[in-house]
This record gives C-alpha cells, sequence and structure tokens, in this order.
C-alpha cells in the first residue's frame, strides 16, 4: 500500500502528440471519480450511498497515526481522528478569505474551472452533505499551480462515514495502449481542528510522461472540504502534477485558516 502514492512525479520525456500533459478531465471522465475526489471538490447536495469497507492506506507525511480496516477504529494521526473525537467536537464553520496560508485567490481560466465543475458536478452523488456551500481558488504562483477549494458547511456530518466513501483500494485501468491510470486513496493528517482527513489521487502513466491529481478532503460534524492542486498551463507550472504528499500539508496550512469557530 506504501508505493500506491509516488512520491514524485517525473517525467522520462516529452509527451507525445496528442497526450495531455496535465489529464484531469480525460481521467476524472474515465474513471467516475466521487465529489472531493481528484476530480474536485463540491458542495452540491445529493443523496450518496452507505460507506464501504474499503481498507486504508498509510497516511501521508505528516502523521504517524494507524490505518485499520474500520471507519470508526482508524486513526489519521494525533489531532483526533474521528468525528467524535478530539477538536472534532467543536462546531466549525468554513470561509473564504482573501489571502490563506499565504495564498491570495485568483481566477483560473475559465475553461479550467469550467471543467472542473463538470467533473464535480458528474460525481456529486457520491456524498450525502447539504448546507452552505464555499469555494474559492488560491493561486500557489511558487508553483505555477491554482488551489481549487470547495467546501460546504452544514450540520450532523458523520465524518468516518465521509471518509470510509471516499477510501478504496488501489485500482489499475490500462486502455491497452500503453496507458495506465492508477487511483488510490491514503490517510492524512486532520490538522489541529479534528476529524478525518484522506486524500485521493489519480496517476496517469503513458510510456512518455507521467501526471498526478490529487484531492485532499477533511471531515467535520459541520464541514465537509477539499483542496486539489492543478498545474497553470501557462507555462509557470514547476509539475506535470501533485501527489498526496504534495497536497497534504496544503490542505492542512489552508484549512488553519478557512475553517473558523462557528458562531
Amino acid at each position: 500500500m506504501a508505493s500506491s502514492v509516488p512520491k514524485r512525479v517525473r517525467v522520462s520525456s516529452a509527451p507525445r502528440p496528442g497526450r495531455p500533459t496535465v489529464a484531469l478531465t480525460v481521467v476524472c471522465a474515465l474513471l467516475g471519480l466521487p465529489l472531493v475526489s481528484a476530480c474536485g471538490p463540491s458542495a452540491d447536495s445529493s443523496n450518496g450511498p452507505a460507506a464501504t469497507t474499503a481498507r486504508s492506506g498509510p497516511s501521508d507525511g505528516g502523521t504517524n497515526g494507524k490505518s485499520g480496516s474500520s471507519g470508526s477504529s482508524r486513526n489519521s494521526g494525533n489531532s483526533g481522528s474521528s468525528g467524535s473525537s478530539g477538536n472534532s467536537s467543536s462546531s466549525w464553520a468554513l470561509s473564504a478569505p482573501q489571502v490563506a496560508a499565504g495564498y491570495p485567490q485568483g481566477q483560473p481560466p475559465a475553461d479550467m474551472v469550467r471543467r472542473f465543475n463538470d467533473d464535480t458536478r458528474k460525481n456529486a452523488a457520491r456524498l450525502d452533505v447539504s448546507g452552505t456551500p464555499v469555494r474559492a481558488y488560491y493561486d500557489d504562483r511558487a508553483d505555477g499551480a491554482w488551489i481549487f477549494y470547495t467546501g460546504v458547511t452544514g450540520n450532523g456530518f458523520e465524518p468516518d462515514h465521509l471518509h470510509d466513501i471516499l477510501n478504496q483500494l488501489p485500482a489499475v485501468h490500462d486502455d491497452g495502449a500503453g496507458d495506465r491510470t492508477t487511483i488510490s486513496a491514503i490517510d492524512a493528517e486532520p490538522g489541529p481542528h479534528g476529524g478525518r482527513a484522506i486524500c485521493n489521487t489519480v496517476l496517469l502513466q503513458t510510456d512518455m510522461l507521467a501526471t498526478a491529481v490529487s484531492t485532499c478532503s477533511w471531515f467535520t460534524p459541520t464541514t465537509a472540504a477539499g483542496v486539489t492542486l492543478i498545474t497553470k498551463a501557462d507555462g509557470t507550472g514547476t509539475k506535470l502534477g501533485f501527489t498526496a504528499a504534495d497536497v497534504a500539508p496544503i490542505m492542512r496550512a489552508l484549512r488553519a485558516e478557512v475553517e473558523i469557530p462557528r458562531q
């Protein structure tokens, strides 16, 4: 399980003509990934299925917690791993400040936002959350990436249940033409506010390149949100993609500032 999310994505050579350097739309459409997944979180409301029981992989580098086979017994680190333990007993709400964790808000290209939102809507049935939606785009100028942050403030969320919906064993899809897509989930340290956190990664590998799209999501009884990093298409990007190890620290840093005590 430790190898399900690569520590670094590298390009072995230039991509073949017609092959995408960022495969977000293709991968999401192919795999039908869940809401608050590597295809992007959403605050859309719908009725979802019962939680799955897939085992969790090892946590990201920010935690030394253990993983088990039951949502009620899994640990996501030292900050409280279930919806009823640690600081998650506090009531939280989501906000969208103009600057969070040092990242200013910005506006990604309209086409990128449209594809992101389309993928979100297609997968909105996976989670059963409703409430007040929050959405913002933050500009990671150092890495040349857009940070898509989306969530919902509500009531009665079950962090273990939501975590388990996004949890799954690694799965590989080979199209027979040299393209391999791997989807995986890995527990993450949720941060000082407690609750549960999980990162989902889509890794697309061809004979010429590899690119990853990862979303890290967190859940408390009153908040459900996710953070996705997508490389900019303007040539300023320093990476073809972002793994769970890249996104999890940014998720925690953003969460510390966008999640506030509920009045």
